[in-house]
């Protein structure tokens, strides 16, 4: 098992949001969906996408099954609390443990099979059963399937029930955020402090990763969302592009461990000098940035932190469709609730989220300040912190 990892308390969670919607079961399919839900990171979901890779069933009883292919299904053994039910489907790859004489294999293993496989572990029920489904994560047969064994009427999708499940965070949930945050700040400073003009963009992936690497050994994976000068999108292979001295570098991203994202974003200029309207900019930002921090709390409404940091910035063309996001263990990184103008939610103890102030220009380059913080019973515990200035 994933150490300390609450289990118990995540079906809870999960099973008490059913409850609210009067779901039976949930069919879970995308990568973050299957791990949130039994502890495994399914690989071949997380490489491919492949939909259908792996399915997980949470039923309203609590009980937990995770399908998943023979070849990984000694990996979810590993990680897997034993009371979660491991079904296994065969794969085309040869594996002495499963093999018997006689067997036959295909090229590749349908993958509509591990819904038919989930629907097994759904109890049976005299009157309709109602089941949630990811439906942006689900193939258009699979659907058909489900809509024939239990009625079109009788399948809901789950996004928001997943999203407000995972909301509010677990100890060990925080305690892996504030980790990932911490690791994730000090590689951007030690980055930030590597950075001297001539260096490529390709250059500036490399000492993150490379920082990320040696901060958190036992991350999983790296988001890098980078961008410098005046080239406003972030590159998924970055270009041989050199740094003057006064661009500004805007890091975005961090490592991530047991699942686990994080979600930060600092800027900085290259060779400690800068236009003096850039240092204004980034002033008018951290001003934005500054007021939400103050003013976040429990009990506190996000549209009113949105359209506090939105006055406290002062600038009439800066328009934004939200200042900050949940964050957990989505694939995509951004999480509800948002700190956006129509979220009248508040604040609640246990949440952890981001709060950001980006601003993007291909003619005034791009800033960012970014910050993972979790709402305490009296206020915020910052997990990060940044600094008023461009200069390190």
């Amino acid at each position: 098992m994933i150490k300390g990892r609450e289990q118990q308390l995540i079906v809870q969670k999960l099973t008490a949001q059913m409850e609210k919607r009067g779901l039976d079961a949930l069919i879970l399919t995308s990568a973050d969906g299957v791990f949130y839900s039994t502890g495994f990171a399914v690989r071949s979901l997380y490489r491919s996408g492949k939909t259908g890779n792996a399915v997980s069933v949470v039923t309203a009883d609590g009980k937990v099954t995770l399908v998943c292919s023979e070849f990984e299904k000694m990996a979810a053994q590993d990680v897997c609390d034993p009371s979660i039910h491991i079904e296994a489907y065969p794969v085309w790859i040869y594996i002495e443990d499963y093999a018997f004489e006689g067997m036959t294999k295909e090229v590749q293993p349908d993958l509509n099979r591990t819904y038919r496989i989930a629907a097994e572990f759904i109890p049976k029920s005299n009157k309709p059963l109602k089941i949630g489904i990811q439906s942006k994560w689900i193939t258009y047969d699979a659907c058909c399937f489900l809509h024939e064994l239990y009625g079109k009427e009788n399948i809901v999708d789950c996004t928001k029930l997943l999203s407000e499940a995972r909301t509010i965070k677990t100890p060990w949930e925080i305690e892996v955020l504030r980790y990932n945050a911490k690791m994730s700040e000090l590689a951007m400073y030690r980055t930030m402090k590597e950075t001297v003009p001539g260096m490529t963009y390709a250059d500036i992936h490399t000492v993150f990763h490379q920082a990320c690497l040696d901060l958190a050994p036992d991350l999983t994976a790296i988001s890098q969302s980078h961008t410098f000068g005046p080239h406003i999108a972030p590159a998924w292979i970055p270009q041989e592009i050199p740094l003057m001295r006064g661009d500004i570098v805007r890091l975005d991203g961090g490592p991530y461990t047991n699942g686990y994202k994080s979600d930060l974003a600092r800027t900085y200029a290259v060779g400690n000098t800068t236009l003096p309207e850039r240092e204004e900019l980034y002033a008018a930002l951290w001003k934005g940035y500054e007021w939400g921090i103050q003013h976040i709390g429990p009990g506190v409404r996000m549209c009113d932190v949105f359209k506090g940091v939105e006055q406290a910035i002062g600038m009439p063309k800066y328009i934004r469709g939200h200042f900050g996001h949940s964050i957990s263990c989505d694939i995509s990184g951004e999480e509800a609730p948002f700190i956006s103008p129509e979220e009248t939610r508040v604040f609640e103890p246990g949440m952890v989220l981001c709060l950001e102030t980006p601003f993007y220009s291909s003619r005034r380059h791009t800033y960012h300040i970014e910050h993972t913080f979790v709402v305490t019973e009296n206020g915020i515990e910052l997990f990060s912190h940044a600094g008023p200035s461009l200069y390190i």
